[in-house]
């Protein structure tokens, strides 16, 4: 009987890092802390985007997206 294989999910530590350091450039050039860029993004609180400004989660496209129209730019100016 065949072994079932685990799942492996992909995460680029170093691509996502690159990823809240320009989050975290551009939210206080539009005078916004972590809590109202939170608020703006519909989280309970700044840990989600204090993470992503970190590197430390690996999030969707969709949320990317949520969060450069909250910073007022275009997606791709959120990518390295």
């Amino acid at each position: 009987m065949k072994q079932p294989t685990q799942r492996v999910y992909y995460r680029d530590d170093a691509f996502l890092k690159l990823i809240g350091e320009r989050v975290r450039s551009i939210r206080p050039k539009n005078g916004l802390t972590q809590v109202e860029l939170a608020f703006k993004c519909n989280d309970k609180d700044y840990s989600q985007i204090n993470r992503l400004e970190l590197g430390k989660i690996n999030f969707s496209i969709s949320y990317l997206k949520l969060v450069s129209a909250a910073l007022d730019v275009d997606p791709k100016d959120l990518l390295p």
